[in-house]
């Protein structure tokens, strides 16, 4: 009885987070109305697609097919009839039928990305990845700025094993579409797996949750990930010495361009913030639990170690920081976290939700957030390719005074640290 309950209690608070402003990235959706093709319709015709599509989305695809077929039978050169005859076909796995029309959809001038994604995606599934891939560069010729197209051939490398290949088009992707949640999504998974990916993971999978609130299943996966890529790369021993140790970049590097400016690279900024954080808080707690009120301490001191002593280095290039402070400012720190990592633990969320006030403080920051969402674009990013954007100009001497105030713990040669007594 008592897990039903909870159960009944989780339900309830993801309806209330699906009021979140949200922008979903699915894979391939049923196209939108033009103006053109739907006027051209006689009023009983709109209401058959209408009711056709519904139909779809329901699931009745065979009812759906036979008013569809009528559709194209008596309007042949509508695009919008078309279209959702052949996304129909594909989701009742027909590849065949939607590849046969491919002439006429992919250079009608109503065709979108979602077109080309759609064919695409069934050369795919025959196994006819290098059709695919020839759609979906058609595709990007005619819509340089659609990061679901980046997307789809992102994906075809990963299917590849070209892991590399597949990060840079998920990563351009993110740049010119940059609210398109799942680039960030994928690109986190190669992340968490990549030598000094984790910190860019951790920052891509918080931006894919704020992009796509309603994606209940991925919203979980990511957060499992981002708790799980600190508890693999995080240790804190105690014994004749103690001993924390921080391996989430492979080193501090500066990078130096051509004109002597001098660069923090991300991964070491991010591993610094961390470990300060870190030897903050285990001077209180002394003990690494990674729950809640941990988590929650030690991302509000990264943000304000960030903000003090890296003087918000990367700027809008790492909005997510500057985000997360707008959250920290409007006092809602706890029940954003709580929000962000409520799918790890529902025993904890839920002794917050129903005795410690959480409830109430849920719906305010939902409340604010419907007032400032999480976008990106027009200089605000997230994006490893864009990380110097808005970057001061820095000398040597200012870089290392930064490293210096995040060296909050004494590193011996392993890499190790021990919080100050």
């Amino acid at each position: 009885m008592e897990m039903k309950s909870n159960n009944r209690m989780m339900d309830k608070i993801r309806l209330l987070v699906l009021s979140l402003l949200m922008l979903a990235g699915c894979a391939v959706a049923s196209a939108q109305s033009s103006d053109e093709d739907y006027g051209a319709l006689a009023d009983l015709d709109r209401e058959m697609l209408q009711n056709a599509v519904r139909m779809v989305d329901d699931g009745l695809n065979d009812a759906a097919q036979h008013d569809l077929d009528l559709l194209v039978k008596k309007y042949p050169d509508n695009y919008l009839v078309r279209y959702e005859q052949l996304y129909n076909f594909y989701m009742m796995k027909k590849y065949d039928e939607v590849v046969r029309h491919r002439k006429f959809m992919l250079r009608n001038k109503h065709a979108s990305p979602l077109t080309f994604q759609l064919i695409g995606n069934a050369y795919d599934y025959m196994g006819k990845r290098e059709e695919a891939a020839k759609v979906y560069q058609q595709g990007l010729e005619r819509f340089p700025d659609s990061g679901s197209l980046y997307l789809e051939c992102g994906t075809l490398c990963f299917m590849a094993k070209e892991y590399d290949k597949a990060l840079a088009l998920y990563n351009k992707g993110i740049e010119v579409e940059p609210n398109f949640a799942s680039n960030y999504y994928r690109s986190s998974v190669l992340y968490f797996s990549a030598q000094n990916g984790v910190p860019w993971g951790e920052v891509y999978a918080e931006s894919a949750i704020l992009l796509a609130p309603n994606n209940d299943e991925r919203h979980r996966e990511l957060a499992d990930m981002m708790v799980s890529a600190l508890r693999d790369n995080i240790t804190y021993t105690r014994g004749d010495s103690t001993v924390l140790k921080v391996s989430l970049a492979t080193a501090r590097n500066l990078k130096i361009d051509a004109d002597n400016n001098v660069y923090i690279e991300f991964p070491g900024l991010y591993e610094g913030l961390m470990t300060k954080a870190l030897s903050d808080n285990l001077r209180k707690t002394d003990s690494l639990t990674f729950d809640f009120p941990q988590l929650i301490d030690i991302r509000r001191s990264m943000v304000d170690s960030y903000c003090n002593i890296a003087d918000t280095l990367y700027g809008n290039s790492m909005y997510l920081f500057e985000f997360q402070k707008k959250v920290i400012d409007a006092g809602h720190w706890e029940a954003y976290n709580y929000y962000i990592f409520m799918n790890t633990d529902e025993e904890q969320w839920t002794r917050w939700y129903q005795w410690q006030g959480g409830e109430e403080k849920i719906k305010a920051f939902v409340d604010w957030y419907n007032e400032e969402p999480f976008r990106l674009g027009d200089g605000r990013s997230v994006c490893e390719r864009q990380i110097y954007d808005s970057y001061p100009r820095v000398d040597m001497m200012k870089s290392m005074t930064i490293q210096a105030g995040l060296l909050d713990a004494k590193y011996d040669d392993e890499g190790t640290s021990s919080p100050k007594e």
